[in-house]
Parts: structure tokens; C-alpha cells; sequence
């Protein structure tokens, strides 16, 4: 599939930044939810640039695979807002190289670098962070637990009155990985895929044994565990940052925010990155629009509508420093949580790892198979499709 160069349009079209156009719509696909802060920086942009952007919100569990059958019938909008790692699979999203002075000067270093790829810029990153930590809720729970085996031995009778007392997406493997990353493993070592591993086998069993120690719920979903967590049916839940606003809004003071708890001793190890904007083989007609679109969501303005309703650390240290004193003691905890997480590989092969280990994961869970069946077959299911993708 070809790739488009937003350099070249512009050159090719000499009133790209000349006589601005009355309105444009532009169309756009959100990954991130809870998105209510999305919609007032997009309510903004339309207030100050009379141009109108048309969210649509990816809710399914299958976002990578959903968005390459999309790509693979060239109907794809025009920004796709998602996370970093898809600036990976570039060629196959036609993503546009994004053009120097599409870019803010303030826009942190190390987080610009989440929206690259062997030093090309395909994405725009608007937040720094998208890790996971350990929420509690206070009126439960005195002094949060450092590891499993204290949750699997705390004495308290309050505690233990709950069905569940911690609740996570166990099947999703943004959760997973943070318990292979414990165990030394990581999905992609020196640009290979290394899924079949004794620690990917250390990972499985122990994941599978929260599970059955009846500690977690296997078959609560990611808005079902933050529902249970809300309602005090579970005292702890692990979930990304993005969902603190949605939790400070409806526990106040109850809330309280801890590091990742260790599973035998060992830190479990989350993933951090941020979203970007990534523009599709974008229409030439859009590109002023597509401009104005960009360096808005990078601004000052638009970066603290960014963290003060959805609480995300910005990507625009001018933002980031002007929130300083906003800061609690569980912001404190979320962004020392995230200097101990890892940054999630943007190379095009962590889309292929992230869906063998699902697939693996679930024949784990389902269909009987041992750890060291699962991990040789998470190998497989990758190297095959890195085989017909050419990519060896």
C-alpha cells in the first residue's frame, strides 16, 4: 500500500496555506475512552476555528485488528487517535509523515519520540503516560497492599466479605504483559518477537493462579471492573491512568492511587506510551484544516483541557509546568508509577505480538492448553504471520 508524504501535497498544492477555506469537517476516530475531555477540546477547536471535527469512538476489544480491516478497504477517516504503538504499522494505515511545522516546539522530547519510527514522525502525541497503577478504595482498605500474596493474606473481614477483592481486564494483554514484564519477559527483545519463554511460562501460570485462588474475576471486562470498583464491590482495581477523572468524579476523597503491587517478589512492569494523532492518506483539500487541527491539539489551551478533565499528564511542558501546583498525592503515585514503567515498542511487529498472545491467551483459558503449550503457540501464530508479511 502506498505511503503518502504530507510534505509533498503541500508542495504540490500552493494554496494549501493560502486563503482559508469557510469550514471543513474532518473526521475522526478516538481509541481512548473515557473521551468526555476529547469532546470539550473539540467543542474549542470548532469555537476558534469554525471547523467542525466528527468523533467516532473504536469501543471494541479488537481495536488493532478492527482498524487493519478498515485499512485493508481504504476506509479509514481522517485522524485516527490511538494509541502509539499503531505508527508501527504506518505503511499498511498509509500514514502521513507528519511535517516539522506541524509540530509544537513544546512538545516534550522523549514523549514526541512515542510517534516515531526509525526517526520519522507519523504521530502526534497529545499525553504522556497510559500506564497502569493500583487504585483503592479508602473506606475499605487502611493501608493498600504491596503484592498478591498480601492480598491473598490480608486478615481483614471487610475485605474478604467481597467476592472479588481486586478487579482488572484479565483478558486483555495491556494487563498481562505488566505481569510477564514481572517476570522478566517482554513481547518484543532486539527487534524479535520473543513470546515462547520460560518467563512467558512463569507469567501464565501465575496470572491463571489469581484466577483460580478466586482473587479476580476472569470474565469481568474493563467497564464491568470499573463499575464494581465504583460501587465498592471490589476494594482494589488495577487500571490505566485514563480512567482516573472517571473514578475521582464519582469516589472524591475516597479514592486513593498506589504503586503496582509485586507478584513473588518482583515489581510487575506496565507499559506507558501516549496517543497520537495519525493522519491516513490524508485529502489535499483538508490539509489547512488537518493543519489548524494539529497544532491546536498541541497547545497550551487545549493540553490543560487535557489534564484538567481527564486528568492525563500533557505532552506540552509549557501545560505540563502550569499544572504543577494542581497536583495531588495520587498524581504523585501515577506519575512515579509511570518512571518505573516500560515504553511499548512502536515497531510494526508488536501489532502481530499483541494478537498471538490473545490468541494464545484464550485457547490458555478456554480450551485446556498448558503454559508451555501456550507460549510455543503464541510463537507460532506470530513468526507465521511475520512470514507472510515479509517481515524476516
Amino acid at each position: 500500500m502506498r505511503k503518502t508524504f504530507l510534505w509533498l501535497l503541500l508542495w504540490l498544492s500552493p494554496l494549501a496555506y493560502g486563503q482559508a477555506q469557510a469550514q471543513t469537517t474532518i473526521s475522526l476516530w478516538n481509541a481512548h475512552n473515557p473521551s468526555s475531555y476529547l469532546d470539550d477540546v473539540l467543542a474549542l477547536f470548532h469555537q476558534q476555528n469554525n471547523n467542525d471535527v466528527i468523533k467516532n469512538n473504536f469501543l471494541s476489544e479488537k481495536l488493532r485488528e478492527e482498524v487493519l480491516n478498515q485499512a485493508s478497504t481504504n476506509s479509514l477517516p481522517d485522524v485516527l487517535y490511538v494509541p502509539a504503538d499503531f505508527v508501527g504499522i504506518n505503511q499498511t494505515l498509509s500514514a502521513s509523515l507528519v511535517p516539522d511545522e506541524w509540530l509544537s516546539e513544546q512538545l516534550d522530547q522523549r514523549i514526541l519520540a512515542s510517534g516515531q519510527v526509525d526517526g520519522l514522525q507519523y504521530g502526534i502525541p497529545l499525553f504522556q503516560g497510559n500506564h497502569l497503577v493500583l487504585y483503592y478504595n479508602k473506606s475499605l482498605v487502611t493501608n493498600p497492599i504491596a503484592s498478591f500474596e498480601a492480598l491473598s493474606s490480608q486478615a481483614s473481614d471487610q475485605l474478604l466479605s467481597h467476592a472479588f477483592p481486586i478487579t482488572w481486564h484479565y483478558r486483555e494483554m495491556y494487563w498481562f504483559v505488566s505481569f510477564l514484564g514481572a517476570f522478566g519477559g517482554w513481547p518484543l527483545e532486539d527487534d524479535k518477537v520473543t513470546l515462547d519463554t520460560p518467563a512467558m511460562v512463569q507469567a501464565l501460570n501465575y496470572y491463571r493462579g489469581l484466577k483460580d485462588k478466586g482473587l479476580v474475576d476472569p470474565n469481568c471486562n474493563h467497564d464491568c471492573g470499573v463499575q464494581r470498583f465504583i460501587d465498592g464491590q471490589s476494594p482494589y482495581m488495577i487500571n490505566g491512568d485514563w480512567t482516573y477523572q472517571t473514578l475521582r468524579d464519582a469516589l472524591g476523597d475516597k479514592l486513593g492511587v498506589a504503586l503496582l503491587p509485586q507478584a513473588e517478589a518482583k515489581p510487575l512492569v506496565s507499559m506507558f506510551s501516549s496517543y497520537v494523532l495519525v493522519f491516513p492518506d490524508p485529502d489535499q483539500d483538508k490539509l489547512p484544516a488537518l493543519r489548524e487541527f494539529a497544532k491546536f491539539m498541541q497547545g497550551e489551551r487545549a493540553q490543560q483541557i487535557v489534564y484538567q478533565n481527564g486528568r492525563l499528564i500533557p505532552a506540552n511542558l509549557d501545560a505540563l509546568a502550569g499544572i504543577e501546583q494542581l497536583r495531588d498525592d495520587n498524581d504523585l503515585v501515577i506519575e512515579k508509577q509511570m518512571t518505573l514503567s516500560r515504553a511499548m515498542p512502536n515497531d510494526k511487529l508488536m501489532t502481530i505480538a499483541w494478537i498471538a498472545m490473545q490468541r494464545g491467551f484464550n485457547r490458555f483459558m478456554d480450551h485446556g492448553y498448558t503454559a508451555e503449550q501456550t507460549a510455543t503457540m503464541m510463537q507460532s501464530l506470530a513468526d507465521a504471520q511475520i512470514n507472510r508479511a515479509g517481515l524476516r
